[in-house]
């Protein structure tokens, strides 16, 4: 599925993300830390040479069997993210990830022009989220690389935008061992360009403006459409929807949850704006555990 050459371009994509040396700095944060757990600031070097920013919180407890599993966590499109603490206090190693011109990382670079959804929405290669996922990639290269980590058990659970990063975190790279995406972002564009719900309205406004680009635009978005992408993931993968999310609506998520080979499982919530659910809470916490050993 998806447009004509989108595995060659993830493929060269990938290729010169791992030609930019990762160049990490670590550095201990007490504001973030606590009694139980130590967090350091990270700034990494990313696909074009990027900086972006992190906070990587440990256990103080050695693990139980000599190295941790670890979670990788995305912000929603807002770019803000608290550090997921449940996480670390119940035994996993968390990258707090802030992509490129969100949240921490806007100490190292902002958007020129536009938004996320609409920066050089006329051009794949310099489209925000070719960055934006190979930050998500460089996450793992990290976790991968710390001493106190288990490689293999590595994890990602994120919600909105950063359930879309999760979906197309998983599909790009086989290193995840468990998917959690919660009410994912950036799925289906078809449909949702012509969303008037915020953030998705973001395109229909650029469309609104540029009619004569839509086809166009549509063949950049087809490159990052989660839909166009989850056919390669091979973890076990955690889906929720809310019947009442405008947000990210169900009919954006449910064509690609139906496109994940598997295993899989979904759960839809009759009642669910676009917010967290306490009961799907519980049932990411169990796949962590089930699949990363925590």
């Amino acid at each position: 599925m998806g447009p004509t050459g989108l595995s060659e371009f993830w493929e060269g994509t990938i290729k010169q993300l791992e030609q930019t040396e990762m160049k990490a700095s670590v550095e201990e944060s007490p504001d973030q830390s606590g009694r139980e757990f130590t967090t350091y600031q990270v700034v990494l070097h990313s696909f074009q040479d990027r900086r972006m920013r992190a906070w990587y919180s440990v256990p103080n407890d050695p693990p139980p069997n000599g190295r941790f599993p670890a979670v990788l966590a995305a912000p929603g499109y807002g770019g803000g993210k608290v550090i997921p603490f449940h996480l670390v206090l119940n035994g996993f190693v968390v990258l707090t990830l802030y992509p490129r011109g969100q949240g921490e990382s806007l100490k190292e670079w902002q958007l020129e022009s536009g938004t996320k959804l609409t920066y050089h929405l006329e051009n794949k290669e310099e489209y925000y989220y070719r960055g934006a996922y190979m930050d998500c990639i460089r996450g793992l290269d990290f976790l991968g690389s710390r001493p106190e980590v288990d490689p293999e058990r590595l994890g990602m659970w994120s919600r909105s935008q950063g359930g879309g990063f999760t979906l197309a975190t998983a599909s790009l790279d086989q290193r995840l061992k468990v998917a959690v995406a919660e009410e994912p972002f950036l799925c289906n564009y078809p449909l949702a360009v012509d969303l008037t719900s915020s953030p998705y309205s973001e395109l229909r406004d650029y469309l609104a403006q540029h009619p004569q680009q839509r086809t166009e635009v549509l063949e950049t978005l087809s490159y990052f459409d989660c839909l166009n992408l989850v056919d390669r993931i091979t973890c076990p993968t955690l889906v929720d929807i809310g019947k009442k999310d405008q947000t990210c609506p169900y009919d954006t998520i449910i064509p690609v949850f139906e496109r994940i080979p598997g295993p899989k499982a979904l759960h839809v919530y009759p009642e669910l704006t676009h917010s967290p659910c306490t009961d799907f809470n519980a049932h990411a916490m169990s796949w962590l555990r089930r699949y990363l050993g925590a």
